[in-house]
């Protein structure tokens, strides 16, 4: 195997183990946390975001410091298996779809997670929060959606074995 495909190799698996802890993460984060959250509004967000220490340790885990550890990998993975025929359509699919989720986080639903969840709904007024709230949701679950058909791309990818290409 030549070089540039043992680098691939070793930059697929750790893109498949960080986006496993991503969509591991997302899940739980919308089975578990999110109705804990969300419950009463806004006596729940309140109570979630100020009274606990949610911002400080996921956030920071899931949130900007952790991006570099998820996509540096991924666009090394489809620099360096270019050359993979078999591998060069998903590795593609799965950048355009992390990039779109990289994206659309940043541009928009930090805004909104900068008034939910650090400012605990700020002085809003509830109906504003509720909105906001279903923004957040409808935000949440496309990013996740676009996120899984990238994350089962490098899955499939994964599959396939990286040959030698013919001389």
């Amino acid at each position: 195997m030549s070089t540039k495909n043992t680098i691939t190799v070793v930059l697929l698996w750790i893109s498949v183990i960080v986006w496993s802890i991503w969509f591991g993460g997302t899940i739980y984060q919308m089975l578990v946390i999110e109705p804990i959250w969300s419950d009463s509004l806004p006596q729940s967000l309140y109570g979630f975001f100020k009274g606990t220490s949610w911002n400080h340790n996921v956030l920071h885990f899931f949130g900007p410091y952790w991006m570099p550890v998820r996509f540096l990998p991924l666009y090394g993975m489809l620099f360096f298996g270019w050359g993979l025929p078999a591998h060069r359509s998903l590795f593609i699919i799965t950048a355009i779809c992390m990039t779109f989720v990289l994206l659309f986080t940043l541009i928009y639903v930090y805004p909104i997670n900068a008034v939910l969840f650090t400012q605990a709904g700020g002085d809003h007024s509830v109906e504003e929060i509720r909105a906001m709230l279903h923004r957040w949701i409808i935000a949440d679950r496309a990013r996740f959606g676009v996120g899984c058909i990238g994350y089962l791309a490098l899955l499939r990818a994964l599959n396939i074995p990286i040959v030698r290409p013919a001389p």
